[in-house]
């Protein structure tokens, strides 16, 4: 009998990485990101995070990921706050890889 694949629960995962990774600055406009229209924007980049943790990819390769993301694919000059970027990238990471609840093996 074949394994499920397990599920992410991606409220879990958008509450880490709405509180120490918001890139664009969302989070800040029209109350927060519950329930708004952007609150998925995220998503993509913080899915595959958790997926290479789990797949044993280390810390320091998942927040290289975070970062190419965002100063390549969202194309953010982070240059004159590099540091403080990847501590609050570093700081997503960590609480992911963390999080024992991220996953749910059902």
């Amino acid at each position: 009998m074949k394994k499920a694949h397990p599920k992410i629960d991606i409220d879990r995962l958008r509450e880490i990485g709405w509180s120490l990774w918001d890139p664009i600055g969302l989070n800040g406009t029209m109350g927060g990101w519950k329930g708004q229209p952007f609150e998925d924007e995220y998503d993509t980049y913080l899915v595959k995070a958790a997926g290479m943790l789990r797949n044993r990819s280390t810390v320091d390769e998942v927040v290289e990921y975070l970062f190419f993301i965002e100063t390549q694919h969202m194309g953010l000059d982070v240059s004159a706050n590099e540091a403080k970027i990847r501590a609050s990238i570093l700081n997503a990471v960590e609480a992911i890889s963390e999080d024992p609840l991220i996953w749910c093996d059902q």
